[in-house]
C-alpha cells in the first residue's frame, strides 16, 4: 500500500526533472537584468535539476539545444528574443523536448501570441504553474520556424539591418532598414507552387505565417493559427514603391487582402523558384536564397504555456 504522504509527494512532483535555460545577453533589454540571481532564488526552493548558458555568439544556442537535447534535459527555456526562440527550436526539432520561453528581446511575437508573460520571473515561475501545449510549426528545406518565412523585400530589410543599430534603437531599426530597402531593393519574380500545383501562382513578395502578427503589430495573416494544421500564404503581385507603400498601409488598415493584386491562401507546402536567388528568412533571421520548400508540421513543437483562467 502507498504510504498517504508518499503519494502526496509524487502528486506535488514537478512535471520536469532536468530543466537548461540558454540566455541571450544581447536580446532587447537583457543585459540590463541580473538574471542569474533570479534562477539561482527560483531553484533553490524546488527540487529539479539545472543549468544555464549565456551564449556569446550567433547560432550557438541551436548547438546547446541540440548539446541539451541530448542529455535528456525534459525543458529547454529560450531567454531572449524571436531569434533566440528560432535557434532553440532548431535545436530542439522535432525530438519532443519542450520549449519555454523567458521574451526578453526586442519584439516578442510567439511569447504575446501564447500570453506568455513578458517579464523574467513570471516567464520562469510557468516551470511550475504552466501547461504543456503542442502547437504547429514550420520548415523551410531544412530549417524551422514558428512565425514566419518571408522572402523578398523583407528579407533584403533584414539583411541591411545594423546590428548596433538594432541594440539601440530596437524595431524602429526595422523600419529604417524597410525605408532604405524600398529605393534600393531590386525585386525578382517569385513563382509559387501551392500544395503541389493545385495553385500555381507568382508575386515579388511572398509571406508564409504560422502567426497572425508580423512584425509586432501588423497582422500580414489575419486568419493564422498555429494549431490549424496550415500555413498561411500572402503574395504581394507588384513591385513599385507606391505600390509597396499602398500595401502597408491596407496591412496597417487590416485591407491589404482584399486588394487585386494580393493573394491569400491557406496550405500545407509551399515551393518558391525564381531565375535569380532571391533572399529568404525564417523568424527575422536569414538562413538563404530559394529555391525553397516551405512545409507545416502539424502539433509537433511541445511549448510550455500560461494555463487557461
Amino acid at each position: 500500500m502507498i504510504h498517504i504522504l508518499d503519494w502526496f509527494k509524487k502528486k506535488r512532483s514537478p512535471r520536469f526533472k532536468k530543466v537548461f535555460i540558454i540566455i541571450n545577453p544581447t536580446a532587447g533589454r537583457a543585459r540590463f537584468l541580473n538574471y542569474s540571481k533570479a534562477i539561482h532564488n527560483f531553484f533553490s526552493k524546488i527540487d529539479i535539476e539545472y543549468d544555464y548558458v549565456i551564449t556569446k555568439r550567433s547560432g550557438e544556442a541551436t548547438t546547446l539545444a541540440k548539446w541539451a537535447v541530448k542529455e535528456k534535459f525534459d525543458l529547454i527555456i529560450a531567454a531572449g528574443g524571436d531569434g533566440t526562440t528560432n535557434e532553440v527550436v532548431n535545436g530542439i526539432g522535432d525530438s519532443q523536448v519542450t520549449l519555454g520561453i523567458i521574451p526578453i528581446g526586442t519584439i516578442n511575437i510567439l511569447s504575446k501570441e501564447l500570453n506568455i508573460p513578458l517579464t523574467f520571473n513570471r516567464a520562469l515561475k510557468l516551470i511550475l504553474s504552466g501547461k504543456i501545449e503542442s502547437m504547429d510549426m514550420g520548415r523551410v528545406n531544412d530549417r524551422y520556424f514558428v512565425l514566419m518565412a518571408g522572402c523578398g523585400i523583407d528579407s533584403y530589410a533584414i539583411y541591411r539591418v545594423n546590428i548596433k543599430l538594432k541594440k539601440f534603437l530596437g524595431p524602429l531599426a526595422y523600419i529604417i532598414s524597410g525605408i532604405y530597402s524600398l529605393w534600393k531593393y531590386k525585386p525578382h519574380k517569385i513563382t509559387i507552387n501551392i500544395d503541389d500545383h493545385r495553385i500555381d501562382d507568382f508575386g515579388y513578395f511572398v509571406v508564409a505565417e504560422n502567426v497572425s502578427t508580423y512584425g509586432g503589430k501588423f497582422k500580414i495573416a489575419p486568419y493564422a493559427d498555429v494549431n490549424d494544421g496550415l500555413l498561411d500564404i500572402c503574395i504581394f503581385k507588384k513591385t513599385g514603391v507606391f505600390d509597396v507603400f499602398r500595401y502597408f498601409i491596407g496591412i496597417a488598415l487590416k485591407k491589404h487582402i482584399d486588394y487585386p493584386d494580393v493573394r491569400y491562401y491557406q496550405c500545407k507546402k509551399i515551393e518558391l523558384t525564381s531565375e535569380q536567388n532571391v533572399l529568404l528568412h525564417t523568424d527575422g533571421e536569414l538562413i538563404g536564397s530559394t529555391p525553397a520548400i516551405i512545409t507545416v508540421l502539424p502539433k509537433k513543437l511541445k511549448v510550455l504555456v500560461p494555463k487557461d483562467d
